[in-house]
Order: structure tokens, then sequence, then C-alpha cells
């Protein structure tokens, strides 16, 4: 596929993700938790927040139960911003100056979670004074990792990315659910803020990123006897 053609599915997909954002908030703030929202809680939450594998009625899956641990540490948001870290470092040795300013530039929709959060005012299920839920800051910053790396990821590395991001979103997002900090409405609406950030920026500099600045330039010798 080609980069122009890219940048078009790029653009319909951030339309796509921010038009369901839009309407995730306005259920939110219209209706609050609706009934699939409390539903998938009930069947994803541990029943204990402090991750002693207790459950409520509606939870029975063994497996889930098992993996939590494994689930609460990848969503820590020091391992995500650790995360963070290596990627842009690694781009950096690997001497890919535009992926680097890409990803970092991805990442950075970040730090509209909480102005968002306060706009919205959201109670989360079990709710604290002035910590509001939606969205999830957690899911935000993972699909951002995982959206950033496939955009600047290359060849058979970007099938590579689009599984291992896509086990990490779905591992933060199941985390910050089953621990009681959000809603699942929440991460849905993590998701499409990321995916719709990360897609309008590929539309914009989707051609730029993938320009031959960002490559090793490499000199192919003359022919003999050419002049």
């Amino acid at each position: 596929m080609s980069v122009d053609r890219r940048r078009l599915v790029a653009l319909a997909a951030a339309i796509a993700a921010l038009a369901a954002f839009a309407l995730l908030t306005v259920n939110v703030v219209a209706v609050g938790a609706s009934a699939w929202d409390r539903a998938l809680f009930r069947q994803l939450y541990s029943g204990e927040s402090d991750w002693t594998g207790g459950r409520t009625p509606g939870q029975s899956d063994a497996v889930l139960n098992g993996a939590e641990p494994i689930l609460h540490r990848l969503a820590d948001a020091r391992v995500l911003l650790l995360l963070v870290v290596a990627i842009f470092v690694t781009l950096v040795l690997l001497r890919r100056a535009r992926a680097a300013a890409f990803f970092t530039a991805a990442v950075a929709i970040t730090a509209f979670v909480s102005p968002l959060k306060q706009l919205v005012e959201r109670p989360s299920p079990f709710p604290l004074p002035h910590d509001f839920s939606f969205p999830s800051g957690h899911a935000t910053l993972s699909m951002t990792i995982a959206a950033g790396v496939v955009a600047v990821a290359r060849g058979r590395w970007r099938r590579v990315a689009v599984v291992l991001g896509a086990l990490l979103v779905l591992a933060v997002g199941v985390a910050v659910i089953a621990d009681s900090g959000h809603w699942p409405s929440d991460v849905l609406a993590g998701w499409c803020l990321a995916l719709a950030w990360v897609a309008a920026l590929y539309a914009v500099a989707g051609r730029w990123l993938e320009g031959s600045a960002d490559r090793l330039s490499v000199v192919q010798p003359r022919a003999a006897g050419s002049g």
C-alpha cells in the first residue's frame, strides 16, 4: 500500500475514532454508566482493588483471575513510561529521527487526558473525591504506544507491532477495569482518543515520516567507464 493510500486510510480511521469518542462522551454525560458498561465491569472486576483475587458473582473466569497480577504490573504507569523511553531511545539509536519525533508527538496526547477528566467529571466505579475516570489515561497511553509503533514500523516489523501492541492494549484495558479504577467505557474512550490522534498525525505527516531523510543514505558505486 502506498504512503498516500495509507494516509487516506488513517484519515478515515481518525474521523471514525473521533466520532466514537464523541458518542461515548455524550452518553457518559447524559446517562452515566449504561447497562452494558455495568455488565462488563461486573464481569471484569476482580472483587478486590488490592488484587487479592476475590470475585463478584458475575466473575467466574479462573484464567483471568490468575492473570490479574501480571496485568496489574503491565498497567503500572512507571512500566508504561519506561516502555515509552525504551522505544524512543531505540529509534534514536537506529538513527530514525523522524520516527522518534513522530512517536513523541503521538504520546503527547496523554497530556490532555487530565483536563478532559476535569471537564467530564465522571466518577469511577468506586468514587473518590476529585478522582475522575473518563477517559482512562492508562488506556490512552497504551494505545498511543501501540499505534505509534505500528505507524513508524516497517515491513514485517509492522505486523509484529500490531500483534504485540494489541496484547499490550488489551492487557492494560482489562487491568484498569479489574482493579475498580475505570468503567469499560472509560477504556474505550481512551482507545478512541489515542487512535484518533495518532491516525490524524499520520494523515498529516505520513509522507514526511516515510521520507528519504529518515533513512540511511547509501552511495551507489559508479559503473566502470561512466563519466
